[in-house]
């Protein structure tokens, strides 16, 4: 029993973690008028809501009732700078540095919640694929980065 309290515990704060995030993106997603970056916020956006779907399920399985964020919360406060500012300099390499410390920040939270806790193997598989899923976004938004750089696209 107490073993799964700690899985609920630990299964709340990712779950914590991807809505925030979810968020952030879905609202960067309504500010960018680029199409390259509505897109990266989309799938970013639609990934963090898979993910929530998977860990909300997992809680319920478990016995839990899944942890949101209360109330109505400014995402944009998650970071260091108002990205909504961030983006309204057009500065794209800036955004996506922005973006890429997010994503740190969260893999780092998944592989804490990896290290700290012995997960059974199903739930411990699908926590390390989403972490790796973030992972890879870390190449997706380097590509990003690249692409603005060159002017092969820009805002």
């Amino acid at each position: 029993m107490k073993k799964a309290k700690k899985i609920i515990s630990s299964l709340n704060k990712l779950l914590i973690v991807n809505h925030k995030t979810e968020k952030i993106f879905l609202n960067a997603l309504d500010e960018v008028d680029n199409i390259v970056l509505k897109n990266f916020f989309r799938v970013s956006s639609y990934e963090r809501n898979q993910f929530i779907k998977s860990i909300d399920f997992l809680i319920r399985e478990k016995g839990g009732i899944p942890t949101y964020p209360q109330g109505v919360f400014d995402s944009n406060n998650l970071l260091s700078l108002n990205l909504s500012e961030i983006i309204s300099t057009k500065d794209e390499q800036f955004l996506f540095t922005e973006i890429g410390r997010m994503q740190v920040i969260d893999i780092e939270k998944y592989q804490k919640a990896l290290n700290k806790f012995d997960f059974p193997e199903e739930i411990e598989k699908l926590l390390e694929g989403q972490k790796n899923t973030i992972v890879k976004s870390l190449y997706s938004i380097e590509v990003h980065k690249d692409l603005f750089a060159k002017n092969i696209v820009s805002f």
